[in-house]
């Protein structure tokens, strides 16, 4: 198989990809476009003893880091040392940057959210209603309603 051949093949599991950076958005394919078009760019620098859907990956993982994250070009890895240890990585990144925003979003909206991250973050139920003044009933109703809404929200069952 030529390496054309490869990125056509390689792009329609890019778009999949690009689907949960950007939850079934038009943005997805136009990222997933970029990564096709930069690694087109780029092939005289592709090692064809590697996958490459995992190359692209790379390419598409870093092209969302840089313009979603705002992150500098420092941040991200160079073409050629992406090591893939599993195929899910870029996958799992995504849903826990999804994850994390919608947590974000909710410490707006509500306080049993900062409940459940002071006990996400090791403090017992005793150490939270302690610092803030609260009976350990309120604790424990916040942290059960905020995991409730975070689930809702991360479609959990």
């Amino acid at each position: 198989m030529t390496f054309d051949e490869g990125i056509v093949d390689v792009y329609f599991s890019l778009i999949k990809i690009a689907e949960r950076y950007y939850y079934h958005d038009e943005r997805a394919y136009d990222l997933a476009a970029e990564a096709v078009t930069r690694a087109l760019e780029a092939r005289d620098r592709y090692d064809c003893r590697r996958p490459l859907l995992t190359w692209c990956r790379a390419i598409m993982r870093n092209l969302w880091q840089n313009t979603e994250q705002k992150l500098s070009s420092t941040h991200t890895q160079r073409l050629g040392l992406w090591d893939e240890p599993g195929g899910e990585e870029a996958d799992q990144r995504a849903r826990v940057n999804e994850v994390l925003a919608i947590v974000g979003e909710l410490q707006r909206k509500s306080v049993a959210v900062d409940t459940l991250m002071d006990f996400a973050k090791g403090y017992s139920l005793v150490e939270i209603a302690t610092a803030r003044g609260l009976p350990l009933g309120t604790v424990k109703r916040r942290i059960h309603d905020a995991r409730k809404m975070l689930a809702k929200l991360v479609n959990v069952k």
